[in-house]
């Protein structure tokens, strides 16, 4: 008897370490192959770390009593069997290959979720590994490894000669190696890594470059393209001075050196030059990495010495191509998508991609075939020498075998198809003798790895709400919305949709136009002031912008602005462009009210309940009618004007109601200004409100696959601007 009751025996302990198998085989394939976002709940976090700090003790205590049981002899003296005739040892070996399958899993969720731990402290300054964080494969993995070494070296005497045979022993034991192998080659990668120039020192080195380049441009004049840094930093290129890193000028003014900046891969496309010049996509894809490099900048906490220059977006907006060249909205956006795939990869990525580059990434994906080869040897003489003794065992056993093989494969396609190599492809593709890039072979193969579309890190989508319709953009109720909730919050519960082409062009246009200050001269303003003068200089009618005596906060202005739009859009007879931007953006702006305060300028506590004053008066004014009630959608119009004029009404409600009523009694003949007017508004609204201090909720925002206003605020920091304007505290 034991102390808490009888004492285990030892198939009850094996039976317990299936269960305990199993359950952490799921989570750490999920962690691994899922990405690190979902490694960012604490609860996961939580689980992952009791699971895994449990169970190798579990596992060992249950092989060292395995072990000794099948070491005694019998009860008439006689010598214990061995090999498959003891299950003893059978499932001691068994447990033994789970350890193993389950340490070399693990070793890919445990970088996942290291990373999403320091991504989550940022924003961080300082070079102390990459950008002020220790992303490197736990060192504790390598203690995990000796003790799986002792017990493989305790077992080995049992396996008998005649059962396991000495090569299916050796087999055994190379597999146990390549796991060992592969967590020595991250370390000495990310040890490597973190005095890299070109990653480690990069945020800080780019902050210099961008400060060097500011000071030419005042004696030089502006570049036609921008002498950005793409790829190629090394320390020979580099010279300390007193203000920080510098790029040698020898080094620039070399048109063959190592480093490529962004003029020169303008100029081999310009030359003819064969993939550059044949795939624009190529260039683009090289922007968009040069501009990560300079946004990291801004993550890291450096300074920013180009603030209020726009040379990046002045080039980008050109047309990327030739000065006067119409502006393309989608390549645009294109590029600057991609520019948060290579952010959002770096920091939330399972597979650090970011740290590999030439041999290194070579020998990882070696490293990766072996041990899936590995895997399959060791289960097929598991099979064949019968080393699993019941069926449970066995469904485990080739269950974590298949996870194994899985993790891996997805980490030789995930870095093969990666944006990470394309850019280390271009790099020696650039960097070499004009004979190796009009080689046929180096081009076939190039253009075989460039077709291939890396992983899904960044959604190009927008979330949807809608005060007056809460039910409109919910998710329906169930696990899945539920998991959803508990993983992303409030978004989680809110649908998406695709980042239109009028919204991408609204945005453009509104930029080009204001450049981000929404102002009573502005392109919106200027329509509302011209036939709907009330809405901003009536003495009676000026609370559309100001609020009144205590001033209207962005917060209210967005709802109110919102219940006017979906009142016109009501009315509204046909779904024109700017109709289409305007309802987007509407429902946008509502969703971040609701589901990311902390991107907005006004506190996002007093956002929040502010926003739930509103919908509760919401549903207090409609009796419980979502969006007014069945009906005509003339009729849902007038029910709705009627309910939220009442004098009982929250002020943002009746505000909302009439310059609804307002829009559409005075535009009736002139439908398409309104829609006009409305998109400039959100257009304009959208950028002043992504200019933010706030990096860190950007950060986070990318670990649930990006937000739009990441997007306009990454498109902002290029035009040079960081912080919204100051207008006393709310729109004028």
């Amino acid at each position: 008897m034991g102390i808490f009751g009888p004492t285990l025996s030892s198939e009850a302990l094996a039976n317990a370490g299936v269960v305990a198998a199993a359950v952490l085989a799921v989570l750490l394939v999920a962690l691994s192959t899922y990405g690190r976002r979902r490694c960012c709940h604490p609860s996961i976090r939580f689980v992952v770390l009791g699971a895994s700090t449990i169970y190798l003790t579990l596992m060992s205590s249950i092989i060292t009593s395995l072990r000794t049981k099948s070491s005694k002899p019998n009860c008439d003296g006689s010598d214990p069997l061995t090999g498959s005739k003891n299950s003893d040892v059978q499932n001691m070996w068994t447990l033994l290959l789970w350890i193993l399958l389950i340490l070399t899993i693990k070793g890919n969720a445990d970088t996942a979720a290291a990373a999403v731990g320091a991504a989550a402290a940022l924003p961080a300054s300082g070079d102390v590994s990459v950008d002020g964080q220790r992303i490197r494969t736990p060192v504790e993995h390598l203690i995990q490894y000796g003790w799986v070494a002792w017990l493989v070296w305790l077992c080995l005497p049992l396996a008998g000669a005649k059962w396991l045979k000495p090569s299916n022993v050796s087999i055994f034991v190379a597999f146990c190696t390549l796991g060992l192998a592969k967590t020595l080659l991250k370390l000495a990668v990310s040890w490597r890594a973190s005095g890299s120039f070109a990653l480690g020192k990069n945020a800080r080195l780019i902050a210099g470059y961008m400060a060097q380049l500011v000071a030419d441009d005042g004696d030089d004049g502006q570049e036609p393209v921008p002498r950005y840094i793409v790829m190629g930093e090394r320390e020979k290129h580099v010279e300390a001075s007193p203000e920080g890193y510098r790029v040698k000028r020898d080094v620039l003014e070399d048109k063959f050196s190592a480093l490529v900046t962004l003029d020169r891969v303008w100029r081999l496309a310009a030359h003819g030059d064969g993939v550059l010049a044949r795939r624009r996509g190529l260039r683009d894809l090289c922007l968009s990495y040069s501009l990560f490099k300079i946004l990291r900048r801004r993550l890291s906490g450096y300074p920013l010495a180009d603030a209020g220059s726009g040379e990046a977006l002045d080039f980008v907006l050109r047309g990327m191509d030739s000065v006067g060249a119409a502006v393309d909205a989608d390549r645009v956006f294109r590029v600057l998508v991609d520019e948060l795939w290579f952010a959002s990869d770096f920091y939330y990525s399972p597979i650090p991609l970011c740290t590999f580059s030439g041999w290194c990434a070579a020998i990882n994906c070696l490293c990766s075939v072996l041990i899936i080869a590995g895997a399959v040897a060791v289960g097929w003489i598991y099979q064949v020498e019968k080393v699993v003794s019941t069926t449970p065992y066995t469904v485990v056993t080739f269950s974590l075998i298949l996870a194994v093989v899985v993790v891996e494969t997805w980490e030789i396609v995930a870095g093969v198809s990666s944006n990470w190599t394309k850019m280390t492809l271009l790099g020696h593709y650039i960097r070499h003798e004009p004979a190796w890039r009009r080689s046929g072979c180096v081009h076939a193969a190039l253009a075989a790895v460039l077709r291939l579309t890396p992983a899904r890190r960044w959604r190009d989508k927008m979330g949807q709400n809608s005060v007056l319709e809460p039910r409109r953009f919910r998710r329906r109720a169930g696990l899945l919305t539920l998991l959803s909730e508990q993983f992303y919050g409030r978004a989680g519960l809110m649908r998406s949709v695709e980042v239109s082409e009028d919204v991408k062009d609204a945005v453009l246009r509104a930029l080009l136009s204001s450049y981000g200050r929404p102002s009573k001269g502005g392109a919106a303003a200027r329509r509302v002031g011209g036939k709907l003068d009330w809405a901003l200089h009536g003495s009676q009618k000026s609370w559309a912008w100001d609020g009144g005596d205590d001033g209207s906060s962005n917060t209210e202005l967005i709802l109110t602005w919102h219940v006017a739009t979906r009142l016109f859009e009501m009315k509204s007879t046909s779904p024109s462009p700017d109709m289409i931007a305007a309802a987007h953006l509407s429902y946008y702006c509502a969703y971040l009210v609701a589901a990311a305060p902390e991107l907005l300028p006004d506190c996002a506590a007093w956002t929040e309940r502010r926003y739930k004053e509103v919908s509760e008066d919401v549903r207090a004014a409609l009796a419980g009618k979502d969006g007014g009630g069945g009906g005509s959608t003339a009729a849902r119009y007038e029910r709705l004007v009627k309910a939220l004029s009442a004098e009982s009404r929250d002020t943002v409600l009746r505000r909302g109601a009439e310059l609804g009523r307002h829009l559409v009694e005075e535009y009736a003949e002139d439908e398409a200004s309104a829609c006009r007017i409305l998109a400039d508004f959100w257009a304009e609204m959208v950028l002043y409100v992504a200019p933010s201090e706030n990096v860190k909720g950007h950060v986070e925002a990318m670990g649930r696959g990006g937000e739009f206003v990441t997007l306009v605020w990454a498109l902002l920091l290029h035009a040079g601007i960081t912080t919204r304007p100051d207008m006393g505290g709310a729109i004028p």
